[in-house]
């Protein structure tokens, strides 16, 4: 047994396949399959309860989309999120266009107040839509990481008797008596009833090579999600030039690419240069000593996003663009990108050549231009969540729109999700088929409804809304379409929006 400590948080531990793992024989009240932010939920609620629990993860590590990289950064003493990383304890709204954007996260403001951790204003600019969002910090006020509150989570679940077994890949299910089967890379396991917490694609080819007993069974609601990639990069700089110079801490940038004449029947296909940039200065793990003038290091967030231009006028096919400097075909999201591999330094070359001519006009201003001209990025992490990282396969979720037939409207769908196959002790809590995508609320939210489907009289966690205390059931804390009002469903904007 391995012991792996990482300050703030407790001792997690982790278990190779095998060691401590369920025989045949053994049962555990609950299986849960995945150590994202819905699994480690699960596991805490059964665990606490009183309920044998054991979790099963593929990879080496817990958190699932939320990827917080810390000891990033020449000094080790930085933290890169290459995954999911805010959260808004209050509602917070933007009107834009013609569309009201809602974010609501009660459930994971409750968790993260309940297991007493420290968040902040992620955009210190009270003017900002965002300054309403928040991420956690440790006691100087530092980045710690979005992991933290999963890694609590697994940490209380193990301390009240959980098992949590990583680099253990569960490749089928079967019903055995009233129980479920999981057949994993590291032997058998009995369990009385399993929490899926997967995304969609991995979901369904999971239950897919199951036994028959389960393989027999069309999960039609788990059908009803579309997935879409996503990217985030984050470029370091030794001298944080951004606010040396310029005095940014706040706000979106991005560069533009000439209008198109012309329509083929290829899309999304990017321009050679400049590199697309669509990030914001807020975004990004910093640190500022003395002397002030020069004091600031850090990460500049370069690009998040996905293939469609978030505003008019930005880059399409961002993602094609970086999809050559990434490991496409590997266990983790994250490629990081350093000076040791000539592909490596073109795109740092790039970055800065395409940072520097969007920022030239101000530089000019403070006649910094030549300065910053001669710096060079030190490093960057590219994060990309498509469909060759194993077990992740897509970075955000989205109902399909249904003009009719079987399948549920979009407000329903999380509570058909979460017992796709009615009469089997099989649940499923996922951003995929929660009601807020792309957020770890939708997985929390199905989560709680999974715990209190399975196991009434649960105590009450403090602050999530009464709806979900009293009923137990997924009820949507936000528009099913995530930032986009209700009246926008079914209108061909949706198709070109993305949530950064």
């Amino acid at each position: 047994m391995t012991v792996l400590t990482s300050a703030p948080v407790l001792a997690l531990i982790f278990l190779a396949p095998g060691v401590g793992a369920a025989g045949p024989g053994a049962a555990f009240d609950l299986g849960v399959v995945g150590a994202g932010a819905g699994g480690a939920y699960a596991a805490w609620r059964a665990a606490v309860a009183g309920k044998s629990v054991c979790v099963f993860e593929r990879a080496g590590r817990p958190g699932g989309r939320i990827h917080s990289l810390r000891g990033q950064g020449p000094r080790k003493d930085l933290v890169v999120e290459a995954g999911g990383y805010r959260f808004a304890p209050k509602p917070v709204h933007m009107h834009t266009g013609k569309f009201d954007w809602t974010i609501s996260t009660p459930i994971t403001a409750a968790v993260i107040n309940e297991l007493n951790l420290t968040s902040v204003s992620y955009n210190p600019n009270a003017s900002d839509w965002d300054h309403g969002m928040h991420k956690i910090v440790g006691a100087d006020g530092q980045d710690v990481g979005y992991l933290t509150f999963i890694e609590r989570l697994l940490d209380l679940a193990v301390a009240h008797g959980a098992k949590v077994l990583y680099n253990t890949t569960v490749v089928g299910l079967g019903m055995k008596g009233e129980g479920v089967l999981l057949r994993h890379s590291g032997g058998e396991a009995l369990a009385k009833s399993v929490v899926l917490n997967l995304p969609q694609r991995p979901a369904i080819e999971l239950l897919r090579g199951s036994d028959p007993s389960i393989a027999s069974h069309f999960p039609r609601p788990l059908y009803d999600p579309v997935s879409y990639p996503i990217m985030k990069l984050y470029v370091h700089y030794d001298d944080a030039w951004w606010r040396n110079d310029l005095g940014l801490v706040a706000g979106p940038f991005m560069n533009t690419e000439p209008p198109q004449t012309g329509r083929g029947h290829t899309f999304g296909v990017p321009t050679v240069s400049p590199v697309p940039l669509q990030g914001q200065y807020h975004d990004g793990h910093v640190r500022c000593e003395s002397p002030p003038s020069r004091g600031c290091r850090g990460y500049l967030q370069a690009f998040y996003g996905g293939d469609n231009a978030m505003y008019t006028g930005g880059v399409d096919g961002a993602m094609k663009f970086f999809a050559p400097f990434a490991d496409t075909i590997a266990a983790d999201s994250v490629t990081h990108i350093g000076r040791d591999q000539p592909h490596h330094v073109e795109l740092l070359e790039a970055l800065h050549s395409s940072l520097l001519g969007l920022h030239r006009p101000a530089l000019d201003a403070v006649n910094a231009t030549g300065r910053v001209a001669n710096l060079r990025p030190t490093s960057a992490v590219l994060s990309m969540w498509t469909e060759g990282v194993a077990g992740i396969n897509a970075g955000c979720h989205a109902p399909k729109r249904l003009p009719g037939g079987e399948s549920p409207p979009p407000d329903q769908l999380p509570k058909a999700a979460l017992e796709p196959m009615p009469g089997l002790p099989v649940l499923v809590a996922n951003e995929a088929f929660g009601p807020v995508g792309c957020f770890a609320e939708g997985s929390l939210s199905m989560a709680e409804a999974a715990v209190k489907r399975l196991y009434p009289g649960l105590r009450a966690v403090a602050g999530l809304p009464e709806d979900l205390q009293a009923a137990g059931v997924a009820a949507p804390p936000t528009d099913p379409s995530l930032l986009l009002g209700r009246a926008a469903m079914g209108s061909p904007e949706l198709e070109t929006l993305q949530v950064i």
